[in-house]
């Protein structure tokens, strides 16, 4: 009877006030995310396609939530401290790679900082092997354990080549993650379809900034409308252009990063994974080739440093245990019941057995809210 007092009291602890969000977006470590409905819109069709016809990309059947913004340097670097003991334990290395820690972080014998001439809310870069370890720990509420990092939504033992060069990493999500990396039909959808287009019948912009022409580069009090184009004067914060945002309120779709998604090339193709968007540095601006047009994908190997932003496969917070739309005592509720009765749900880390592994998860899930 103590545990089950104690599970109580470290939940409502952590919780405090109840949180509420609006239906159409909600809070996650800070960052808001946009509930992406119209379940069931259509791919693109040849007409939106431009220069690469037979494109069909873009339609979901489902709801879901993606962030408003890239994860910044300040939200990376949260998680280089907490992963790095683990990093140098499986590598041996005590000064990072980029591939880890990115292009504006250093990782040096236990000293980790963002580098001098760089500011928090920039948008940071990482390989997909690491954004998969990333989303993992967000998963499990920032659990600092080392199955945190390595279970829960990608599958880190299967990050290898064979000795026939086939890479072997997990194609998809694992059933019930709670944060995730977006497809390439999530992205694509998040950033340019508009279900009010076309009179209602809804359609594809060809850019991600709802309009058919491609926003400009330059600062925000000159006229600019990207945060790309100029690898001098670039990058800027994420949501510096607070006026340029996709058909559903995303910031720096274009510009900042080109994004990393959850989607392979194909079954065969499991190393190369497809990304979205332009980056600060780009010199596609004006061309057919463009990184921000609606039918222009890129591919990149998953030891890449590209940029992210974070999805949730569904349209509730992932601490929205009884989906009413609030995160608040009831949560709590519902999570101790599912305890005490032992029931599977309460298994929030997935292992088999209810601990207080799972009471640490849901901890943190909650504290995502706040």
């Amino acid at each position: 009877m103590f545990f089950y007092q104690l599970i109580v009291g470290l939940c409502l602890t952590s919780l405090g006030a109840s949180t509420a969000f609006a239906n159409d977006s909600f809070s996650i470590y800070g960052s808001d995310f946009i509930v992406i409905g119209d379940s069931g819109n259509r791919d693109t069709n040849d007409e939106e396609a431009g220069n690469a016809p037979g494109t069909r990309i873009g339609g979901v059947e489902y709801a879901y939530a993606i962030a408003s913004k890239e994860v910044t340097l300040e939200q990376h670097l949260e998680f280089v401290i907490a992963y790095y003991p683990f990093y140098v334990k499986e590598t041996g290395n005590q000064i990072a790679f980029s591939e880890f820690r990115g292009h504006r972080i250093r990782a040096s014998f236990g000293q980790i900082h963002i580098d001098f001439g760089h500011e928090p809310d920039e948008p940071t870069d990482m390989s997909w092997e690491y954004a998969a370890r990333y989303v993992n720990w967000l998963h499990h509420g920032k659990v600092t354990e080392a199955w945190a990092f390595e279970t829960g939504v990608y599958d880190v033992s299967t990050f290898y080549e064979d000795d026939d060069g086939i890479a072997h990493h997990q194609l998809r999500r694992s059933p019930g993650a709670r944060i995730c990396l977006p497809t390439l039909d999530e992205w694509t959808k998040a950033g340019y379809w508009d279900p009010s287009k076309d009179n209602g019948a809804g359609g594809y912009w060809r850019y991600p900034n709802a309009s058919d022409y491609e926003p400009l580069p330059g600062f925000p009090d000159q006229g600019g409308e990207r945060n790309a184009g100029d690898d001098d004067a670039f990058p800027l914060g994420v949501c510096s252009y607070p006026s340029v945002r996709s058909p559903w309120g995303l910031f720096d779709m274009a510009g900042g990063e080109r994004e990393w998604t959850e989607t392979a090339r194909r079954e065969g193709h499991r190393h190369l994974r497809h990304t979205k968007g332009s980056e600060y540095f780009d010199d596609q601006v004006g061309s057919p080739f463009s990184g921000d047009l609606l039918w222009i994908t890129s591919e990149s190997r998953v030891g890449t440093v590209r940029g992210l932003r974070l999805g949730t496969p569904g349209a509730l917070h992932p601490a929205d245990l009884n989906a009413d739309g609030r995160v608040d005592f009831f949560d709590v509720s519902e999570f101790v019941r599912w305890f005490i009765d032992g029931d599977d749900r309460a298994d929030l880390r997935k292992d088999g057995s209810l601990d207080v592994d799972d009471v640490r998860v849901f901890l943190g899930l909650a504290e995502m809210a706040n």
